[in-house]
Order: structure tokens, then C-alpha cells, then sequence
């Protein structure tokens, strides 16, 4: 009997399955105490979501006509056999404001450039057509407007915007945006540089940072630990890993002021050509800092103050100028009329010369969206004759390359002087755009071009969709 009853007690006994004593053992130790990582996981946590409301996703929708046939088709094909088709490009911007029942979007110029059609989703559920307010190729900066008619609690919408010219490399950023199409991705790192120049822009002096950056993100917030809008993010180098630059919101927000108010931005000029001063210069001129100027333009505000070739710009109403990008920033910055004062070493001598800034003239752009043709992202203007004795050469200068865009994928920067298409000799914005509608019209899909950059030639294949 008793032999019995210990049988029935074993048999009725449950053994716990090995995988639950095994995890009872691997939470038998007591837990790591990360006081200060919890409490900075949590803050991060919170920063995402109050900003992350603020960002939005841009839909643009550009026509592009294209030939039916592929570059190999044996046969010429001529312009009226090419066919219409949409284009439907990504990007990401952040809400910065209201107007009655709009809200104002921040993003880059080359998210909205051309398009035809323009949606902002606003969330998951909300899905709008929007307008655009105004751009600035020059600095990659647009603004577009979108229906806030119906949005819950639409203050909580706007992102706070933050002081750029306070940073410093080492701060931590986090980017918010699309990227591929991924909404309100996150991501973090440090700023790693400030007032970066990678040659795609007119006005550069972009914020350098690790966190990862990707297509789609573009126009999206940089943002600091206190959640303020510190940049917009632009632009990525594809050959480098961890290299993302954005446009200080200080810049950004100084330009989408003059969108919202005037539909354009105006520009302070004072009409010179001006370089750094290199350390063979300074060597020469025994002079460290500061924009030495190169040329003068005819009638400018430069020329009526009495500045010369060869005068050295080292202060602009007493505050240093360290190089040519500080001077362009601060007299671009300067509203048209106003008078400044100089701090110029002339042959060694020190002079203080006012100047009355001017306004920038309009610079002729081509290479926009033709009928024949999608955006290259390029724009163009003709050399002056003075630039053509100057330089040698007669060709149309790049004054702009749009972040993405065919031209910077093929290759091109500001600066460059096209010289040739297919092997044709240009002088003029007229010669490039006939050759690309000729290229076109046959089924090309590339050109080649010859460029001038610096002193010497270089052959550079355009991609032409």
C-alpha cells in the first residue's frame, strides 16, 4: 500500500518544462541600475514624440516626357513620338507656423521644385493638397502652405524653432524625416562640423552631422536634445558614411521670412568677386583673414565706394570677416540700402570705406523644366564679356546645382564653365538649352559635356533623365 501511494505521489506530480527554469534563471539576477541612461531614454522618448507631430511627408508630382524607344534603338526618334509621364518624387518637411487656418511647411527647394501636384501627409489619416508659397534655389529652401481646417489641437502642430548660430560640434541632433518613404523615422548622432561648404549651392554654410540621413529625409528637421529645430536637413555625400549636412534654421528661417512676406528673397550686393586668403597669399600680403578682391563689377556699389582689385575685406560694421563665405553670408544678409562700413588693408594701409549695399540682380536661370524635358537641377548664365577675357574661355557658368538632382549625380558643381555638349562649342544659356532639346528629340538620355573647373578641362556625362 504504502509502495502504492509514493507511486500515485510521483505520478501525479508536474515537472516544469526546462525552458521556463531556464529563464527563471536568467532573470534571477538583480537588474543593472542605469539611473542616467533610463532618465535619458525617457527624455529622448518624450522629445520624439512632441516633435514628431511637426514633421510631414511631401508628395510632389512633376511630367516628364521620355521616347518610347531605349538609347539602343537603331533609329533616330523625333521629339513628337516622346510621351508624357508622371515623375512622383519624396521628401520631408516640418510644420513652422500659422496663418488663419494654413500651416506654413519648411523643406527643401528641390522636394517641390516644378511640381505640378503637391500632397502633405499630415498624418497617418490626413492626406492634403498644398501650395507653394515660395523657393530659393540658392539655399535649397522652399515654403509651402497646407489646410489646417480640422485638425485637432493644430498649436501642437508647430515645432519650436531653435538658435543655430549657438551650436557646437559635439552637440547631440536628432533627424526626423522619410527616408525612403519610412515616415517619422528617427535617428541620432552628433553635429561633427559647422559652416560646411560641398559645392552644390550658391550660399553654403551647413551643419555637418553623423546621424544618418538618407533619401526621402530631405526637408525634414535636425533637432537638438531640447527639442528645437536646428537645421534643415539637405543634403548627404553618397560616397561617405556618417556625412549628412543641413541648412542652419537661422538661414532657413531668414529666407522663408522673405518667401512668406514678399514671395522672393532680396539679397544685399555690393558687386565684387572675391577669394580667400590662402596661406601663399597671406605670406604675401601679410595678411591672415579675411576675402581679397579679385574683380570689381562696372557701376556696383563697390565701385562707387573706390574698393579695388587687391583690397582685403577684414571687418563689415567692426566684426571680423574670417573668409569669403563670413563676407557673403553677412552682405547677403544686409538689407538693400543700407549703408556699411568696411575694414579694408590696402597695400598694407588700413582703410575704412562705406558702402551703400545694393540690391543682387536676378540671375538668369535656364535649364528649368522645358516641354521637352524633366528639371536637370541646373541653373545657368551666360559669361560676361569682362569673365570671358579674364578667363580665356567662352561657355556658360553653373551658378547652381540642385542637392540630388541629374546635374549633381552627373557630377557638375557650382563654379563650373560648360564648355561643349556632344562636342559643339557654346557661348550662350541659348546654345546649351538648344543642344540638350537637340539631344532630346533624338532619344538621348545622356551628353557629353567639356567643363572648365579651375584651370583645367574635364569631360563630364549629363544624365538627362
Amino acid at each position: 500500500m504504502a509502495f502504492l501511494l509514493f507511486t500515485l505521489s510521483i505520478v501525479g506530480c508536474k515537472a516544469k518544462p526546462v525552458s521556463e527554469e531556464i529563464f527563471r534563471q536568467s532573470q534571477s539576477s538583480p537588474p543593472f541600475q542605469g539611473k542616467v541612461l533610463e532618465e535619458f531614454e525617457k527624455e529622448l522618448t518624450e522629445l520624439v514624440e512632441t516633435v514628431s507631430p511637426s514633421v510631414v511627408t511631401i508628395f510632389a508630382t512633376q511630367e516628364v516626357k521620355v521616347s518610347p524607344f531605349d538609347e539602343d534603338f537603331p533609329f533616330p526618334v523625333p521629339f513628337p513620338f516622346q510621351i508624357p509621364q508622371e515623375r512622383r518624387s519624396l521628401g520631408s518637411g516640418v510644420i513652422i507656423g500659422m496663418h488663419g487656418d494654413k500651416f506654413y511647411i519648411l523643406t527643401n527647394n528641390h522636394v517641390v521644385q516644378n511640381a505640378k501636384k503637391l500632397r502633405v501627409k499630415l498624418d497617418e489619416h490626413t492626406e492634403r493638397e498644398a501650395r507653394i508659397v515660395g523657393t530659393d534655389p540658392k539655399t535649397d529652401i522652399a515654403v509651402i502652405e497646407v489646410s489646417a481646417k480640422g485638425i485637432e489641437n493644430p498649436q501642437s502642430r508647430i515645432a519650436r524653432l531653435g538658435d543655430s548660430d549657438k551650436l557646437k560640434v559635439g552637440q547631440l541632433v536628432i533627424a526626423i524625416g522619410n527616408p525612403y518613404g519610412l515616415e517619422r523615422t528617427v535617428t541620432f548622432g552628433v553635429i561633427s562640423a559647422l559652416k560646411r561648404s560641398i559645392g552644390i549651392l550658391q550660399y553654403e554654410s551647413f551643419i555637418q552631422t553623423d546621424a544618418p540621413i538618407n533619401p526621402g529625409n530631405s526637408g525634414g528637421p535636425l533637432v537638438n536634445i531640447r527639442g528645437e529645430v536646428i537645421g534643415i536637413n539637405t543634403a548627404i555625400l553618397a560616397e561617405g558614411q556618417g556625412l549628412g549636412f543641413a541648412v542652419p534654421i537661422n538661414l532657413a528661417k531668414w529666407v522663408a521670412s522673405q518667401l512668406i512676406e514678399k514671395g522672393k528673397v532680396q539679397r544685399g550686393y555690393i558687386g565684387v568677386v572675391i577669394q580667400d586668403v590662402t596661406p601663399d597669399i597671406a605670406e604675401t600680403i601679410g595678411v591672415k583673414e579675411g576675402a581679397i578682391i579679385a574683380q570689381v563689377a562696372p557701376n556696383s556699389p563697390a565701385q562707387k565706394a573706390g574698393l579695388q582689385i587687391g583690397d582685403v575685406i577684414v571687418a563689415v560694421d567692426g566684426q571680423p570677416v574670417k573668409d569669403v563665405r563670413d563676407l557673403q553670408m553677412r552682405i547677403m544678409r544686409t538689407t538693400p540700402g543700407t549703408e556699411v562700413v568696411l575694414k579694408v588693408i590696402r597695400q598694407g594701409k588700413e582703410l575704412q570705406v562705406k558702402v551703400s549695399v545694393g540690391e543682387m540682380p536676378e540671375e538668369k536661370e535656364t535649364a528649368r523644366a522645358s516641354e521637352e524635358g524633366g528639371d536637370l537641377g541646373l541653373a545657368l548664365r551666360d559669361l560676361t564679356p569682362t569673365e570671358q577675357a579674364r578667363l580665356g574661355v567662352r561657355g556658360v557658368l553653373v551658378t547652381g546645382v540642385t542637392p540630388g538632382g541629374l546635374a549633381y549625380q552627373s557630377g557638375l558643381r557650382p563654379g563650373d564653365i560648360i564648355l561643349s555638349v556632344n562636342n559643339a562649342n557654346i557661348s550662350s544659356v541659348d546654345d546649351f538649352k538648344q543642344a540638350i532639346e537637340k539631344a532630346k528629340s533624338t532619344g538621348k538620355d545622356k551628353v557629353l559635356l567639356l567643363v572648365r573647373r579651375g584651370d583645367s578641362n574635364m569631360y563630364v556625362v549629363l544624365n538627362l533623365r
